[in-house]
């Protein structure tokens, strides 16, 4: 995706998430929660990455539901034989550069996953307490990606008739992965704080 293509579809999703962390924050503040800075910003996170993996939502009309929608892709790492494709192209094609790896959706769309789903899991982390704190962030990483994935491979849940977003393995390893790093990440700088004083 471009980068003209690429600042829409965040602003979007942006919009979206906004709206969705102020309906939470108002419905906690309706029930005498207490709403506060790391939570709520998680929160935005998660749904700015929900927003991202559902959106922008097909027209029914021009949808093509023919051979039962978009195609899944089941196959774990399937990510590293396309990167070693461009790879083969880039090496054996001269003046191609780097902007084959650039412009790919495919590592696009893993280095998003793994960037944002580490913004979330480092919010976690800031506000995660516990021994089971680990686990919940887990459970954070798989819940978000299962459920997108999840909801690409039903058409939203059957909402539509057929898939029009890819269900990729690849993007469940990857949305976990980027979740416990990023929560490692913080968890580890906390450590190594209480260790030093």
């Amino acid at each position: 995706m471009t980068p003209p293509a690429l600042l829409p579809y965040l602003a979007t999703a942006f919009v979206y998430a906004a709206f969705g962390t102020a309906a939470v924050a108002a419905v906690l503040r309706a029930l005498g929660r207490r709403v506060d800075g790391p939570p709520m910003l998680t929160v935005f996170l998660a749904l700015f990455f929900l927003a991202l993996t559902q959106h922008p939502l097909p027209a029914r009309a021009t949808l093509d539901c023919t051979d039962g929608g978009v195609a899944s892709i089941l196959k774990p790492f399937a990510t590293f034989d396309h990167v070693g494709r461009l790879w083969r192209y880039w090496r054996n094609v001269p003046g191609i550069g780097v902007t084959a790896f650039a412009t790919s959706r495919v590592i696009q769309a893993a280095v998003m996953n793994l960037v944002l789903c580490a913004a979330i899991g480092a919010a976690y982390a800031r506000h995660a307490g516990g021994r089971w704190a680990w686990v919940k962030a887990f459970g954070l990483g798989a819940t978000l990606s299962g459920g997108a994935e999840l909801a690409q491979l039903t058409g939203l849940f059957g909402l539509y008739p057929c898939p029009w977003r890819t269900f990729e393995v690849d993007d469940l390893i990857f949305n976990i992965a980027g979740v416990m790093g990023g929560f490692a990440l913080i968890r580890g700088g906390r450590a190594a704080e209480s260790g030093a004083k």
